[in-house]
């Protein structure tokens, strides 16, 4: 493997300010939630430390659509480089999704160098991971869930992730946060039922949570399906007698699917996948066992069905597709490191579930979803990252090993959660940072 080399560039402060243009942004409130290492969360580090296994020498790309703070404790000074590719700032004055993911990374292996980059469409996000390739990165963490997108040759997010672990990265990607919003079936299974069969229950996604608020839903289909569906947002009216539609799907460029957004209130509302042309009363030409996927990342579905929910990149071969471990739907009730002996339950219910479209787990190990520095919940974002960290102690302790080398210390390391032996919600099972850098360093 190729030492990574050092691009010593001084970030934070002015000299980030003259290079990319600073958007101050508020922060959010503190909700309470504790993602602090736990004891025994800071004495399996301490071993690894203590056995002078760091992340020296690695380096770390941090690909996030949300921009980082050069100037944030945990990741300043570890900084070699950050790039903005299209119009979103890449610093900013906030712990970002972005900043707590790095911050995350830097938490497990405080001597391995960060390089950041900032994206916001498919193919920027695509730009990006080429230039975490130019500058040597030899882990790339990319904390984003691309619903929307299929495994096909023509997305450029797979094409991205694909060309980055032939180019001998370890890239490491969340299963993503909507198995509770996730719905798949075959074509007929919609189109020949009632009415009120067709309809796609949305609730919160927890709980104590409210329906009302921002609305994202993702369509896709079988390209056999020669028709174009869509999907529609339905709010019932008259207690149910009849339905006003809200809103319907539109296509989005570098995505296999269609995108759903609006702004909700309170209410009960439904999804229904219909021909584009309704009106036309012509049936859909294709197979009618053809698949049609439903996800909401923003809100549940009140039938989900999970298996399948797994979001690109860490659907695509050879990423390191990570799941979080959970005690409920609610992304802020985080299990610790300490609790008992984590069973089936442990998966959180949110955490994105394999197969992939092409039979795989998909899923390679689940993790705790901390340490996570921002203000939003963590997930599987933050399983992720704290996944990437691993990776850079592995490598840091047998620095040969090439992505394969390295998920399959990953895997075999892990501790086996849920159903024995390897599955589709746990993929090998709970990262052991400790089991992981003992396995390197014996191979």
């Amino acid at each position: 493997m190729q030492i990574s080399r050092r691009r010593a560039l001084a970030i934070g402060g002015a000299a980030a300010a003259s290079v990319l243009s600073v958007r101050g942004l508020s922060g959010a409130p503190d909700d309470g939630t504790d993602t602090s290492p736990t004891p025994s969360d800071a004495d399996s580090l301490a071993r690894v430390r203590e056995a002078g296994i760091t992340g020296d020498g690695v380096v770390v790309a941090v690909v996030d659509p949300t921009g980082f703070d050069p100037t944030h404790d945990a990741v300043a000074g570890r900084i070699d480089d950050i790039r903005q590719f299209g119009t979103e700032s890449a610093v900013v004055d906030a712990t970002t999704h972005g900043t707590a993911a790095a911050a995350a990374v830097a938490d497990l292996a405080p001597d391995a160098r960060l390089v950041l980059a900032s994206f916001r469409t498919a193919g920027e996000f695509r730009a990006a991971t080429e230039w975490a390739d130019t500058v040597d990165a030899d882990v790339i963490l990319a904390p984003v869930a691309a619903h929307g997108t299929v495994a096909s040759p023509r997305s450029p997010v797979v094409r991205a992730a694909r060309s980055a672990v032939e180019s001998g990265r370890v890239v490491v990607a969340p299963t993503g946060n909507a198995a509770l919003g996730h719905w798949q079936a075959p074509y007929a299974a919609l189109a020949d039922g009632a009415p009120d069969d067709r309809r796609l229950r949305v609730r919160p996604i927890s709980d104590t949570a409210t329906v009302a608020g921002r609305f994202v839903a993702w369509l896709v289909t079988d390209p056999s399906l020669r028709r174009e569906l869509t999907l529609a947002l339905l709010r019932a009216v008259d207690g149910g007698d009849r339905w006003d539609l809200i809103a319907v799907s539109r296509p989005v460029d570098g995505r296999a699917g269609r995108r759903l957004d609006a702004d909700l209130s309170t209410g009960a509302y439904a999804l229904v996948v219909r021909p584009a042309d309704a009106g036309s009363g012509s049936p859909v030409d294709g197979d009618p066992t053809d698949r049609v996927e439903v996800t909401t990342p923003t809100h549940a579905l009140a039938s989900p069905r999970p298996l399948g929910s797994i979001a690109a990149p860490a659907s695509v071969p050879g990423v390191v597709g990570v799941g979080a471990v959970g005690r409920g739907a609610d992304r802020r009730d985080v299990a610790a490191d300490d609790a008992p002996e984590p069973t089936t339950g442990a998966i959180a219910p949110y955490s994105g579930r394999g197969p992939t479209v092409a039979g795989r787990t998909g899923v390679d190990v689940v993790a705790p979803p901390r340490p996570w520095d921002a203000a939003g919940p963590p997930g599987t974002s933050a399983a992720a990252a704290r996944t990437a960290g691993t990776a850079a102690l592995v490598l840091d302790a047998r620095s040969e090993l090439g992505p394969a080398g390295v998920r399959r210390v990953l895997r075999a390391s892990a501790g086996d959660v849920g159903r024995p032996g390897r599955d589709l919600s746990a993929g090998w099972g709970r990262l052991d940072v400790v089991a992981a850098v003992q396995r390197a360093r014996a191979q």
